[in-house]
């Protein structure tokens, strides 16, 4: 038995709930991009510009995740431009944090 044959449970758990938390993950980003468009029109600071950036990036993500699901699981949103949305907001974040 391998170390992540532990985690074999826990991934088919997350499986079954995968399109729930897919939509609840979807909601939530769509609603902190709201939040930080709001937050940008009343201080009009560039840091709120990348926090918004990666927002949208982020509830894009989602919105094509969904649509994965539907789809063609696994096909039409590969792991690999998942992974370029996800540096696309990690660099939106970082910026954020260390522009002045």
């Amino acid at each position: 038995m391998a170390f992540w044959d532990i985690l074999r449970p826990v991934t088919n758990q997350a499986v079954a709930f995968d399109f729930f938390t897919s939509i609840i993950v979807f909601v939530l980003s769509i609603a902190l991009f709201a939040i930080s468009i709001l937050a940008f029109r009343r201080t009009r600071s560039r840091r709120f510009v990348f926090v918004t950036i990666a927002f949208f990036l982020f509830a894009t993500k989602c919105s094509l995740n969904i649509i994965d699901l539907f789809i063609s699981p696994g096909y039409f949103f590969h792991k690999a431009a998942n992974n370029i949305f996800e540096l696309g907001i990690l660099i939106c974040l970082f910026l954020a944090i260390f522009k002045k």
